[in-house]
């Protein structure tokens, strides 16, 4: 039974430590039963609220009438509104997705930055509030079924979520019923949505129909399926812990770089599920468990990628490889001494030619500091360089140089070069530009040494 009573003891059992006194909340508001109700509970408890209604104009007339209820609705508890004017349907053409998803991008990115510009304003911390509530919930896992999902995606929606978001459902816990004898009660006034009573989205199907048909064989199917729910969330949490710490064993960092042994991968059969533990923090589908089966077995350099991660088959092992970090690019002027990249510090030093000892590591370079133009640039290396390797005597492309050093893909797109304009001086760690070595004519020597973060330049 929904309470004003029922709704505070839920709240401080479910989301500890989050006042309902002393933060600021911004109630997602559409001016339907659940969220209208849920604005008038949140005034009961005194709460410091605003409120967003986003005007989708998706109904015409209905769509602007929703609006001047909403705003009402904010002035009679004295919430800030804020409103949203979107053309949905135009959004949707032009990113060529569905109205629902064109829909509900639209307003959680609205929400995210209403969000920043409250807490500047406020200076408190701001949580996004919707009326979810426990019939969403078990359509919300019929429709993950029907799709096909894995376990997590069967434990519904999260009562809370502590992302950039900060969202809340204090609601999730009653029924529609219970939100509509409520509402009765308080004579709170609520906007019908006639598309609510429309088969043409997914979840009014299977709440208008697949339901009510369900509940005609099995009279308690919405409490079995809330029951089922909580027994797959428990069981979720186990098998998740288990999977990290699976994973957690299993990778290795070698020569800054995350890997995975083929070995380790074959230490569990039937491996879909610790498959996709695995790859979802990565960017991939679970479509993608198959191609990570496959990458597995393929040959050295094969590899499948997000937006953010390649996954690499290098010899005996997967690479788990970030290649979205930023470039290196730096213009380092004469007289600099040190440089902080992400590959480790550069040390830079000048001193007459006869006081040199050369130490033949690949960590330091010597360069005829006579034939250098300040200033130089410190940058990740391009497909289009080019220079003169030490002791080759011509030119060669830089990408064929990597290749014949043999280095994984991974190591390859971390390598960095200092140029002088489009000279390449020196590949960083790996070889000096022959254009650039010291010469009995030389008198000033250009010493660079490359150590790990942190470390002090070795001393010549």
């Amino acid at each position: 039974m929904l309470t004003l009573e029922n709704f505070n003891d839920n709240w401080n059992k479910k989301f500890p430590g989050i006042s309902l006194r002393n933060n600021h909340f911004l109630l997602a508001t559409s001016g339907g039963l659940d969220s209208t109700t849920l604005v008038y509970l949140m005034h009961l408890a005194g709460a410091t609220c605003s409120v967003a209604h986003v005007n989708y104009q998706l109904r015409e007339e209905d769509s602007n009438q929703d609006e001047q209820f909403v705003t009402q609705l904010s002035a009679l508890y004295n919430f800030p509104c804020f409103i949203k004017k979107t053309q949905t349907t135009t959004y949707a053409q032009t990113h060529k997705m569905g109205i629902q998803q064109a829909a509900r991008e639209i307003r959680y990115t609205w929400f995210t930055a209403l969000l920043q510009e409250i807490k500047a304003t406020t200076h408190k911390e701001v949580f996004l509030i919707t009326a979810h509530h426990s019939d969403d919930q078990v359509e919300t896992v019929l429709m993950q079924l029907f799709r096909g999902t894995g376990l997590n995606g069967l434990t519904g929606i999260p009562e809370i979520r502590m992302d950039d978001l900060k969202l809340i459902r204090p609601l999730l816990t009653f029924s529609k019923i219970e939100i509509a004898e409520f509402a009765k009660e308080n004579s709170v006034d609520f906007r019908e949505d006639s598309s609510n009573l429309k088969n043409d989205y997914t979840r009014n199907l299977i709440r208008n129909k697949i339901i009510p048909q369900m509940e005609e064989v099995f009279p308690t199917v919405t409490e079995n399926i809330l029951e089922t729910l909580q027994r797959l969330k428990e069981a979720d949490q186990i098998v998740t812990k288990t999977v990290a710490d699976f994973w957690k064993k299993g990778i290795k960092i070698k020569k800054g770089i995350q890997v995975i042994p083929v070995s380790y991968f074959e230490k569990v059969k039937n491996n879909n599920t610790y498959l996709w533990e695995l790859i979802k923090q990565y960017g991939f589908g679970p479509k993608q468990i198959k191609e990570v089966q496959k990458l597995i077995n393929a040959q050295t350099g094969a590899y499948i990628e997000t937006e953010t991660y390649r996954f690499i088959k290098w010899q005996e092992s997967i690479q788990l490889v970030a290649y979205n970090l930023e470039k290196e690019y730096s213009v380092l002027e004469k007289g600099v001494d040190t440089l902080e990249t992400i590959q480790g510090n550069l040390h830079f030093d000048i001193k007459p030619a006869q006081e040199i000892t050369i130490d033949p590591s690949n960590h330091i370079a010597y360069l005829a500091a006579d034939n250098i133009q300040w200033p130089l640039m410190y940058r990740t290396w391009e497909k289009t360089d080019y220079f003169y390797p030490l002791g080759l005597g011509k030119k060669k492309k830089l990408t064929q140089f990597l290749g014949s050093l043999k280095l994984s893909p991974s190591l390859k797109e971390k390598v960095t070069v200092l140029t002088m304009g489009d000279k390449i001086l020196w590949v960083v760690g790996k070889r000096i530009d022959d254009r650039f070595q010291i010469k009995p004519s030389t008198k000033e020597v250009l010493i660079i040494t490359l150590s790990d973060k942190g470390l002090p330049a070795p001393k010549n």
